[in-house]
């Protein structure tokens, strides 16, 4: 678990990043809010995933692993697309 964390936070650190950048959209509280909103929801969210919903659903091994890093590391976009819609 600690090594999709990490995977995860350093995952989101660089979507939260870049992805601004490739859409030509300006951060509208600043690059460091969305970096850091962006990588606390995909740490917390991974947590979740790797303690309760994988093994609720199933999920084990590299489904797990991979599974969770990806689906945090979009969920840290989908922040950002909802950071943009709340300061509208």
């Amino acid at each position: 678990m600690v090594v999709a964390l990490l995977i995860t936070i350093v995952g989101s650190v660089l979507v939260c990043w870049l992805l601004p950048k490739a859409l030509n959209s300006e951060p509208p509280y600043g690059v460091a809010v969305d970096i850091g909103v962006g990588t606390l929801v995909a740490a917390i969210w991974c947590i979740v995933i790797w303690q309760f919903l994988g093994p609720w659903l199933g999920l084990g091994g590299w489904l797990l692993f991979f599974g969770s890093i990806l689906e945090c590391i979009g969920f840290a976009a989908v922040m950002l697309w909802v950071l943009r819609k709340i300061k509208g």
